[in-house]
């Protein structure tokens, strides 16, 4: 029989031992742990490397996740203006479908904000490019108004910002030129915009108050009239257009503001033709 000693030495061994190998054992489970989860999240960086970025307070919309938000597949209504989106749910009397701007719903139709083209949605409606400087000055004029009245939702990848949210050479050379139209106003006073307005009913309106185009009082309403852009005398009687509406003062008469079609020289108020 060994002496005690030998037996206390012989269990303090063993023990020994076996902590050694559960530390041994421990150490490589969590090591495992780590190695997978790191192993995770590079899968997931790699396969998510092209898509787009999301946040619980941004989100890069593609054109057919935006077209959900329409009112029908979801209960959300999310309009796009410079390729970014607000969230109007609550405006719903004005964009849900059936009502006046509906048409900007689940999509970007940017150049209507300022040409009035309301009838129907075509991908050509994003496009801002040809519109004047003091045109692009007012769009940005729409755009603070939804950044102070709407919740921001995010942007949506096309013209305006690519796949990472970035801001493509199109949006900024557009920044650009508004910033000359900025300047432009100052010395250049422009006719405030019309009030437009579409209807499936009815079609669209335009219409002048006082406060028509910045929301600033003044003293005269105004005569709803169609710009027309970059005409000169070289081009004869068929000038170049692009559709907008301006409150011109009763005692203006250019070559550059026309009544539209069907509408009472006098009129404050005109349905202008589809076609238009």
């Amino acid at each position: 029989m060994p002496p005690r000693t030998e037996i206390i030495l012989m269990n303090s061994s063993s023990s020994f031992i076996y902590l050694r190998h559960l530390l041994v054992v421990t150490l490589g489970i969590v090591l495992f742990y780590l190695v997978a989860s790191r192993q995770k999240q590079l899968v997931q960086y790699f396969q998510n490397a092209n898509e787009p970025f999301l946040s619980s307070e941004e989100q890069i919309f593609s054109e057919s996740q935006l077209l959900k938000f329409n009112g029908r597949d979801s209960e959300s209504l999310y309009l796009v203006i410079l390729g970014n989106v607000f969230d109007v749910t609550k405006g719903v009397k004005h964009y849900g479908e059936g009502q006046t701007y509906h048409m900007f719903i689940g999509h970007d139709a940017t150049r209507s904000f300022v040409t009035g083209e309301f009838d129907h949605f075509s991908e050509e409606l994003s496009d801002v490019s040809s519109l004047t400087e003091a045109d692009l000055q007012q769009l940005l004029t729409w755009k603070q108004f939804y950044d102070k009245t709407y919740p921001y939702r995010g942007k949506v990848v096309g013209r305006y910002f690519d796949q990472h949210g970035q801001e493509t050479a199109y949006y900024q050379h557009i920044l650009a030129r508004a910033a000359k139209g900025k300047e432009f106003k100052k010395d250049n006073p422009q006719y405030p915009s019309c009030n437009v307005e579409w209807k499936k009913e009815t079609g669209t309106r335009v219409w002048c108050t006082n406060r028509s185009g910045d929301g600033q009082e003044r003293q005269w309403i105004g005569l709803p009239r169609k710009v027309i852009t970059g005409w000169t005398e070289a081009d004869g009687d068929e000038p170049r257009n692009i559709q907008f509406c301006a409150c011109v003062p009763e005692n203006v008469f250019d070559k550059q503001y026309v009544r539209f079609p069907g509408c009472e020289e006098s009129a404050i108020s005109c349905v202008i033709p589809h076609e238009i």
